[in-house]
């Protein structure tokens, strides 16, 4: 379960100013029945909350993460027992919020569990982050096939001088990771896979589900809080809030709504392209794009060094540019100028 104290960056210059202009989604736990529910609110006033139906998962399994890809589309992953092929890749509908899994999670480990999930913006690649249920402080970062669910590849995190067990992920633009972890009241930077603090994550001690996100647009991330306010009797406040990923601080931005309710994530709405192939910004599909479109496909891979324009000619987000990314794109090239 998700209970945020400790950020560790792995391989993503952090914004302080709030952006209040797009929406904030996260699945909204009742503490008293365990029901979540979808939500939706905006940081002006991030008690005041737009709900779209219950998120049922699995019996036994819950909904963990929430996140967008750049084109609009809502995913979660699913949290259960431990090596439980109903866990993993999910696609949200938001309008009603039922889950579908996308396929099963295919190369998990059948002693881990999946607590939360990230896009990441250079390797075009949604990603999640799995604990080991049995208590060794062992963490993998996942990246998942979007098209099938399964796990495209991974990552061991190490920390050798500290016992640390991510729970949550996000990312920030530069592809760079944040992850909070369930113990320590710190924030670390990750060089490779070794683990650096750099300070306290948190002002208060928290607790129970809680989970971070970010706004691209800005570079911001949300935090999503559960600040205890009496331990004895479990009372606490739940706050919308921001972290500074350089120096771990937070600042408190709303309460999000009382002691009723947990908020496991912040995924923030993005403003969609609707004219992706457009590569070179001009309101036309042409040469010039096709020019650009070719240097990508030549690359291929998302987040190699050779990949030029941030991948943006990953038109399906699936880490690739690829033949059924060109196939999106000829359909534009016919049409030529942008919807």
């Amino acid at each position: 379960m998700k209970s945020a104290v400790f950020a560790l960056v792995v391989a993503c210059a952090a914004a302080n100013a709030p952006a209040i202009a797009q929406s904030i989604w996260s699945p909204r736990i009742n503490r008293t029945n365990g029901v979540a529910t979808l939500v939706r609110f905006h940081a002006d006033l991030p008690s005041a909350q737009s709900t779209y139906g219950n998120m049922i998962a699995p019996a036994n399994h819950f909904v963990s993460g929430l996140e967008y890809t750049p084109d609009g589309r809502m995913w979660a992953t699913v949290q259960g027992p431990a090596g439980s092929l109903q866990q993993g890749l999910y696609r949200v509908d938001p309008g009603t919020s039922a889950i579908t899994q996308v396929g099963q999670p295919i190369g998990l480990a059948t002693n881990e569990q999946i607590t939360d999930l990230s896009w990441n913006p250079v390797t075009h690649r949604l990603t999640g982050s799995a604990t080991v249920a049995n208590g060794a402080f062992t963490t993998r970062l996942l990246n998942f096939n979007i098209a099938d669910g399964s796990i495209a590849s991974a990552q061991t995190l190490t920390s050798p001088n500290v016992k640390v067990l991510p729970v949550g992920v996000t990312c920030r633009a530069n592809g760079e990771y944040l992850l909070l972890d369930l113990f320590n009241n710190m924030v670390a930077r990750n060089d490779d896979a070794g683990i650096v603090f750099l300070g306290d994550v948190i002002s208060f001690t928290a607790g129970y589900n809680q989970g971070f996100g970010t706004d691209f647009t800005t570079g911001t991330v949300w935090y999503t809080s559960f600040r205890i306010t009496n331990a004895l009797q479990g009372a606490g406040v739940a706050e919308l809030r921001i972290i500074d990923t350089t120096t771990g601080a937070d600042t408190l931005v709303g309460s999000l709504g009382g002691n009723t309710f947990l908020f496991t994530d912040a995924a923030v709405e993005p403003d969609v392209n609707h004219c992706p192939a457009d590569v070179t910004s001009d309101s036309q599909v042409d040469d010039a794009d096709f020019v650009s479109f070719a240097s990508q496909y030549d690359a291929l891979e998302c987040g190699t060094p050779s990949m030029t324009g941030g991948c943006s000619a990953d038109f399906n987000f699936d880490g690739a540019v690829d033949d059924a990314d060109f196939v999106l794109f000829a359909i534009a090239y016919d049409v030529l100028v942008c919807p």
